[in-house]
């Protein structure tokens, strides 16, 4: 039970009486207070509970005060605040759990009054006017609540997703997080309906640095910062997405803050059964489907499967004889699982019959396949710069190794596409695979009224996911992806509520998190080493093999992965009412545990065929990269002795203050305050090293070193929070807000973390110019590395700039400071006609100290010319400031952002005939550096060209890669009235659409340790005025193989051809004028619709019938093109940027589909 009865008159700074705890507090030390409440009664920091407020005014409009308040959840029978109105005639009561309520008012010479139906929604302040009328108390008079409510008494910016949500707008598989979409400010990657759970951000803020919490506890994985998939939508009751100054109460996050409670039980048994399914016969076929040709016939839909079952159970508890829970005991449990096949077309470039033979006679043409002049490609025997060209380019003699895994390819079943520079077709392997994955959820929670004053609530979420990725040229052995990512997690905890009197209540949670997500590699097993030939492996599985312009084989980094994330989270608030003051203050203490194994390198090796070694020497184009392959000369390779698993652990403490002060009846100030401190990490068993990247030194923990490596983080981050909401009228809100929030340490650091000395990296470095390494494919890799578990100093005796140490993976380094975000609104709320919301919000804010990895122990850029004339690993090493150490990477708090932007909503809830969600954003985010379309990234991407300079980095200030202009998305619900065979039809249309997002023009870094080397020229003429069909590919940029002399792009140097057997430079060295995210990738707009019936079968038992339409009018969204240019060096005179598939678009996002669920309920 939660009571709060306020019983001071006065307005103003007094002193404030915690009975229950012992203390007397005066508001002055407001600070110091949350300290001591941490001490007596752990605090709440992050809130799923909603406080309703109001007031009691009388017929003439004064305040009554003294009046008999009572909140009574309906579904439950619980009453959650008994007591009377103070002298202002407010009550506030506080930490009520999320449902719908009826509040009864009784006074002296006044009308009972009854305002029912009134939903409060997570983390919510409803606001209520209740007014009485003069007569007996005998009599009542009912209203029902409004539909949607002003926010009189709150300043953030948020967005409620009710049930009510999920079950009417259609939703891609029910998943809630699709939702986030809708809201304003929000850009994802992913399609309009399918957005990528790990590349959202909130109002400019980075991706994978928000706060995702179910039922008060965290759900962000460790390694990645994304968090779990939420529950079903029969699982969980409310959500509450916070994208700009969300309370004092929430922190540890740079970004928005999501926060989910799942569904309790109530008074009366229901439950529900339902099925989803869709089909590939429901499907359009794919854009690209419809442009590729096998055999003559487009390829036809692939398998698209998906089946999701399951049902719900909730009521009290009751035991026939023995226990009736009716009023006090109540459980919800929820159950789904989903099975689906996801459609995936393989398209990967391997040799012809031909090419396997040696006959790469094809590179000798002087004209392409259209009539074309071309520069023949002549291959020359690999043994120097001044070697005899093999005669009409026939290879011999084929390495043994090279054979057996030629043997294991496919053959080309698809002409592909037209590549003129080399003469040939990329792309001419194609594969419709339809892995199948796995996903299970299970909610269960239990509530239990044990006193009048006593509240507790267990809960349990549980999830698990299979998702097997496609094997690559249907061969295991040769895949190289891993073969599933297997995730496993839990989610229990626990929530005690105790009111201690009618103004104090107190709420203590204990929470824990885990997951473990399980990567194997795709050739464990499969005995590599005799079917491939390959003599010397690392491991018994297939290495990974390079070679320019074909798909790699074998497997890739992060192939073997074993990543356990847990997270111990006990926190609790305690509210006190004071007059018009509703103070909370809280704490939470956050253990994190991350162990982990997950090498940075690849354990299973990497083999590279440059294409160097047939070529003089010059850079290697797609046919010399195989006739290098095909001799078995090797350009570089190594291989990774991987580090053991470790465990990484920190604790954060969160402690704040908030006071939502009523200064006025039309006025609300929130003023909050809130104390982070974010500990530094350490590694369990003292697993744990770095290099210093100012002395170059190795410090290892417990050696050299304190236990956190000497990194320090910092003492005291402050976090204030103060906002205002202004009532002009009863119509019109004016709010307005400022803010400051904080990041984290694991969310910023990533998964892959290198520790030198347990992680031992053996390359085998460039030899020179056309010099290749004295071992063939056949011999296989030399295996030298060793280390020594106790003593990592020993991995660097050896270390010389001919033979540097290699790290790979990202290195600690100190953090004087964590991601810092200030956050702004203003804005408007209007109450319209219709019961519509209008809402016009301005939207801002400035990130300082974002996580950026940046390269360390670096060729300085003055002396770039001097490396590359010279071109061998002791030259490039010696102008190092460290020569026997390679290049490593440091996460580094550098990074900035800027985020401004209009958002306009127009709303109506979701519990009427007709309902509306909708919203326009115009927006401009800015940075240094970001990352959003494949994936999510922590801690920033190297879009500046030269990153590790910051005079340098600072040039590349542009738009985001997630910046969006404009975006609109409008849903809408309508219930049919009229005759019962109309009746009750619920239709619901959606629409999303947005600007295209910003693409990088790229070169090939040419530039030592240039991080995204960028070409000269006009980008802005890059845009064709119509995109042409090209082949299966739909040319969207210019392409240089198009007109290479009326092509805008020229390349940044230094660039080297092969001059009467000299090197010589040919482009100079420097950075391209070309801006980073210059051009943008096609918009996006979508139309999806639903229509959905429900029909009684026998009494309370209820059949609905629903088919959700996605891409209903299936149009075409394509997904961005390829921006990558490659330098290529062109007989001894010329050079160009040049690529086969540069602006090319092969890919589309997903065509109309579509679902149908059956759904009994009772």
């Amino acid at each position: 039970m939660k009571q709060i009865v306020s019983n001071v008159r006065q307005h103003r700074f007094g002193s404030v009486k915690l009975q229950a705890a012992g203390l007397t507090l005066g508001l002055g030390s407001l600070l110091s207070t949350p300290i001591l409440l941490a001490g007596s009664a752990t605090a709440l920091a992050q809130n799923t509970n909603a406080t309703i407020r109001g007031q009691v005014l009388d017929p003439a409009g004064a305040l009554v005060p003294n009046a008999t308040v009572v909140i009574v959840e309906k579904n439950t029978g619980v009453t959650a605040f008994r007591g009377p109105t103070d002298s202002a005639g407010v009550f506030v009561a506080p930490q009520v759990i999320p449902g719908t309520y009826t509040i009864t008012v009784t006074a002296t010479g006044l009308k009972a009054a009854v305002i029912d139906n009134l939903i409060a929604s997570v983390a919510q302040v409803a606001n209520v006017d209740v007014n009485m009328q003069i007569g007996a108390t005998s009599e009542v008079v009912t209203v029902q609540a409004k539909g949607e409510q002003l926010a009189t008494s709150t300043s953030d910016i948020s967005t409620a997703i009710s049930p009510e949500d999920v079950q009417n707008i259609p939703v891609v598989g029910r998943t809630v997080e699709y939702l986030f979409a809708l809201v304003p400010g929000v850009t994802h990657g992913g399609s309009g309906d399918t957005p990528s759970t790990s590349a959202i951000s909130f109002n400019g803020s980075r991706s994978l640095n928000s706060e995702i919490l179910l039922n008060g506890v965290s759900m962000i994985v460790a390694s990645t910062g994304a968090p779990v998939a939420l529950p079903s939508p029969d699982g969980i009751d409310q959500v509450r997405i916070f994208t700009s100054n969300a309370p004092a109460e929430y922190g540890r996050t740079s970004g928005g803050v999501v926060t989910a409670n799942s569904i309790s039980g109530t008074n009366v048994y229901h439950g529900n059964a339902y099925f989803l399914i869709q089909n590939e016969a429901l499907n359009a076929n794919s854009y690209f489907n419809k442009l590729t040709l096998v055999n003559g016939a487009v390829i036809p839909r692939a398998r698209d499967r998906f089946f999701q079952a399951g049902g719900s159970l909730g009521g009290p508890v009751w035991i026939p004889h023995l226990y009736d829970g009716h009023n006090k005991t109540f459980f919800f449990v929820n159950y789904d699982r989903t099975i689906s096949n996801a459609p995936t077309l393989l398209s990967l470039t391997v040799p012809t019959a031909a090419q396997r033979t040696g006959d790469l006679s094809n590179a000798l043409a002087t004209t392409d396949a259209l009539g074309r002049a071309r520069t023949a490609q002549r291959i020359f025997q690999p043994t120097g710069v001044n070697s005899p060209a093999f005669t009409n380019n026939q290879i011999s003699p084929i390495d043994p190794a090279a054979a057996r895994i030629l043997a294991l390819l496919p053959l080309p079943n698809t002409p592909g596409t037209y590549d003129a520079t080399n003469n040939r077709y990329t792309g001419n392997w194609t594969s419709q695979q339809a892995p199948v994955n796995d996903t299970l959820r299970l909610v269960a929670r239990l509530n239990q009224q044990m006193t009048t004053a006593d509240r507790i609530s267990l809960n349990l979420y549980r999830y698990n996911s299979s998702a097997p990725n496609p094997v690559y040229y249907n061969n295991p052995l040769l895949n190289s992806t891993f073969d599933c990512t297997c995730s496993n997690a839990w989610l229990p905890s626990i929530d005690y509520t105790r009111v201690w009197s009618p103004s104090l209540v107190m709420d203590l949670n204990l929470g824990y998190f885990r997951n473990v997500v399980i990567r194997n590699p795709p050739g464990a097993g499969l005995n590599a080493k005799q079917q491939t030939g390959i003599a010397s492996l690392p491991l018994d599985q297939m290495p990974e093999l390079t070679s320019p312009g074909f798909s790699n084989i074998g497997s890739d980094t992060n192939t073997d992965q074993l990543n356990t994330t847990n997270t111990f989270t006990p926190f609790g608030s305690v509210t006190k009412t004071v007059g018009p003051h509703t103070l909370k203050f809280g704490a939470s203490l956050r253990k994190n545990q991350f162990n982990s194994f997950n090498p940075s390198g690849n354990p299973e090796g990497t083999l590279a065929f440059s294409g160097t070694l047939t070529n003089h020497g010059t850079t290697g184009n797609a046919n010399t990269g195989l006739a290098d392959f095909l001799l078995g000369k090797i350009t570089t390779g190594n291989y990774q002795l991987p580090m053991p698993e470790t465990g990484r652990r920190n604790y954060s403490l969160g402690v704040f203050a908030q006071d939502d002060w009523r200064a006025t009846p039309r006025l609300t100030i929130n003023a909050g305050l809130r104390y982070e401190y974010e500990s530094p990490m350490t590694v369990s068993k003292n697993i744990y090293t770095r290099f210093d990247p100012n002395s170059g030194q190795l410090l290892a923990a417990g050696l050299n070193a304190s236990n956190s490596l000497n990194i320090n983080t910092p003492k005291i981050d402050i976090s204030p929070r103060f906002g205002l909401a202004f009532s002009v009228d009863d119509k019109t809100v004016i709010r307005a807000a400022f803010g400051t929030f904080y990041g984290t340490v694991f969310q910023n650091l990533g998964g892959q973390v290198a520790f030198p000395g347990y992680d031992v990296v053996d390359s085998y470095n460039s030899l020179g110019t056309a010099v290749g390494q004295p071992f063939s494919l056949s011999q296989g890799f030399p295996l030298n590395a060793t280390r020594d578990l106790k003593n990592p100093f020993a991995a660097l005796v050896g270390a010389s700039a001919s033979n540097p140490f290699t790290i790979s993976g990202v290195s600690f380094n100190q953090l004087n400071h964590l991601s810092l975000v200030q956050q702004w609104n203003l804005g408007v709320q209007r109450r319209l006609p219709l019961s519509l919301i209008l809402e016009v919000n301005y939207v801002g804010n400035h990130a300082l100290h974002l996580p950026y990895v940046i390269p360390v122990n670096i060729v300085p850029f003055g002396l770039s010319d001097a490396v590359t004339q010279t071109n061998t690993t002791t030259a490039t090493q010696n102008a190092k400031p460290f020569p026997t150490l390679g290049s490593f990477t440091v996460t580094n708090d550098v990074g900035n952002s800027n985020y401004n932007g209009l958002q306009v909503t127009l709303r109506r809830q979701f519990n009427t005939q007709l309902a509306i969600l909708s919203n326009y954003t115009f927006a401009k985010s800015l940075d240094d550096g970001s990352s959003i379309f494949a994936n999510g990234v922590p801690n920033g991407t190297a879009n500046p060209q030269y990153i590790a300079d910051p005079a340098l980095r600072r040039q590349d200030y542009a738009v985001s890669n997630f910046d969006t202009k404009h975006t609109l998305n409008i849903a809408v619900v309508y219930t049919t009235p009229g005759p019962k065979w109309l009746h009750n039809i619920v239709i619901s249309p959606i629409f999303y659409g947005h600007t295209g997002l910003p693409l990088n023009i790229t070169q090939t870094n040419e530039v030592p340790n240039a991080s995204q080397q960028r070409p000269n020229g006009d980008s802005s003429r890059l845009k064709l005025a119509h995109t042409t069909l090209n082949g299966s590919a739909l040319q969207y940029l210019d392409n240089p193989s198009i007109d290479k002399t009326a092509f805008p792009l020229t390349p940044t140097g230094p660039i080297y051809s092969t001059i009467n057997g000299v090197r010589t430079r040919i482009v100079e060295t420097g950075l391209g004028n070309v801006p980073r995210d210059s051009i943008r990738a096609p918009g996006e707009v979508e139309f999806d619709a639903s229509v959905s019936r429900s029909f009684t079968v026998y009494k309370a038992v209820k059949f609905q019938f629903r088919v959700d339409a996605f891409n209903v009018l299936n149009h075409t969204n394509l997904s961005p093109p390829s921006t990558s240019l490659t330098v290529t060096a062109v007989g001894t005179a010329a050079s160009f940027v040049n690529s086969s598939t540069f602006g090319e678009i092969t890919a589309a996002r997903p065509t109309r589909r579509l679902q149908a669920l059956a759904r009994f309920t009772f």
